[in-house]
């Protein structure tokens, strides 16, 4: 199993996309902080199944279209930072 470890840039962005949804809706925000908080923890036991983006980064998209980039070092997982995907290249 490996840990999980949040930069702070990571929790940050948590913060933020909390407190944005529940601006409108409370409920919708702990909802999408669940998912996204499920997504990670599949990267304690999966940690390379997981799209290498670049230099030994990697990305999960969570349910509810939220990147999750993160690295592995040794027996961790480095969450660097978390953000809604949005598909309009």
């Amino acid at each position: 199993m490996y840990k999980i470890r949040f930069f702070d840039t990571a929790i940050q962005d948590l913060q933020e996309i909390s407190a944005y949804i529940a601006l409108d809706n409370p409920f919708q925000a702990k909802k999408v902080l669940e998912n996204i908080h499920l997504s990670i923890g599949y990267l304690e036991t999966f940690p390379l199944l997981w799209k290498e983006i670049k230099y030994w980064y990697r990305q999960i998209v969570s349910k509810n279209k939220f990147k999750i980039v993160y690295k592995t070092e040794h027996n961790t997982v480095y969450i660097i930072s978390i953000f809604k995907y949005k598909n309009n290249f």
